[in-house]
């Protein structure tokens, strides 16, 4: 609390000839499309020299005004994680950063030994969530062999914590979500679905599913629409597909690519309904999604799959949570119909008004920079 009150107040201390401290953040995820560490470099920009070192994964380059950004292009042995690593070496040896902020990767303790003087920060923003067992057990046993390494350790949930067993030490720096400009503006006569985010491993085609037998039961008693926003391989895909095809749902399901962040506001202020899907088995269990904050902020309506990390949002106020299968989600958009009528987009994005963005930097993530550069590096203990 004295750390947090005093960066408050006075804001991270300067080097000693007076210029503002370096910052480093290492993240496999191309500049722009992390909502996350996008944010931080938002926040921090204006106290902090940022640097952005990820991967190029052939996005659209964006900028943000304050924060340099770099790609890397090396693939030593064929790894692209080893050539971050690389590339995050040579530019610790170049900036000197007073902290280093590093996404997980399965060689982020090499990082950690080449530059054992340099604070650090190991963030891990969720665990293995591959469907085949072995792997996802041994890419989650690499992640807790990193994190040993590592002193300063940061987490999206405590519920992931303890799942994935990482050390005590390690703080929850949360998810949020930025308010919108303005709160959804979609009509209460009809009902709009959208989901926004990754379609790996989700099984979304259940919810195509689910929409379908909910409308085979007779003809619902306003509009129906659902816009399916965002990337995953061609089988997804064509899994989503074939389900709009054997409902007939090509008038009522559209699938669109991924979109900016900064249009994503305009995007949900056209529906009333967001969709958060994810199966219900145990990796998922804990693994919260910025998706819910920003559907919530927007004043939308959530149906969610009740999983731990979503029952600490979504309730009988601002939304419905059901199983993951279509029968459920199907009783889900029945539910909803219920809730419309009484349906008010500020309550709704009252129930999140903490979470924001600004408030996870200032409360949590600064007051930790400012704390692991005044104690210094040390391996993990």
């Amino acid at each position: 609390r004295e750390m947090l009150r005093w960066w408050q107040m006075n804001g991270p201390c300067p080097r000693p000839d007076g210029s503002p401290p370096v910052l480093l953040l290492v993240s496999v995820e191309q500049f722009g499309y992390h909502i996350d560490t996008y944010e931080y470099c938002r926040s921090l920009r204006d106290r902090y020299r940022i640097t952005y070192l990820c991967l190029d994964q052939g996005l659209p380059r964006r900028k943000l005004e304050g924060v340099e950004e770099l790609y890397c292009g090396r693939r030593p042995l064929g790894k692209v994680e080893l050539g971050l690593l690389a590339d995050s070496s040579a530019a610790v040896g170049r900036l000197r950063p007073d902290a280093v902020f590093l996404g997980r990767t399965k060689f982020s303790f090499l990082l950690r030994l080449r530059h054992p003087r340099t604070p650090m920060i190991f963030d891990v923003r969720s665990g293995s969530v591959e469907a085949e067992p072995r792997r996802r057990a041994v890419e989650n046993l690499l992640l807790r062999r990193n994190a040993c390494f590592f002193r300063h350790i940061t987490v999206i949930s405590e519920g992931l914590r303890r799942q994935l067993g990482l050390p005590r030490r390690a703080r929850v720096l949360p998810l949020a979500a930025n308010p919108p400009p303005a709160l959804t503006a979609a009509p209460r006569d009809e009902l709009r679905l959208v989901y926004v985010g990754t379609f790996k491993n989700r099984h979304l085609e259940r919810t195509v599913e689910g929409l379908g037998r909910f409308l085979a039961d007779g003809p619902p008693r306003i509009p129906v629409c659902f816009t399916l926003v965002g990337f995953g391989s061609e089988e997804e895909l064509e899994a989503i597909r074939g389900a709009v095809r054997r409902h007939r749902l090509e008038h009522v399901v559209e699938l669109r690519e991924r979109v900016a962040h900064d249009e994503l506001p305009k995007l949900l202020a056209q529906h009333n309904v967001g969709v958060a899907f994810t199966p219900q088995v145990p990796w998922f269990e804990h693994q919260p999604s910025t998706k819910i904050y920003e559907y919530l902020h927007s004043g939308l309506l959530c149906l969610a799959t009740d999983t731990a990390a979503n029952r600490e949002l979504v309730s009988d106020r601002n939304g419905v949570l059901v199983a993951d299968t279509p029968e459920a989600f199907a009783q889900g958009i029945g539910k909803l119909f219920e809730l419309l009528p009484q349906w008010r987009p500020a309550a709704v994005a009252e129930s999140v008004r903490e979470h924001t963005w600004e408030r996870v930097v200032t409360e949590t993530l600064a007051p930790l920079l400012e704390q692991v550069r005044r104690r210094g590096p040390v391996l993990g203990s």
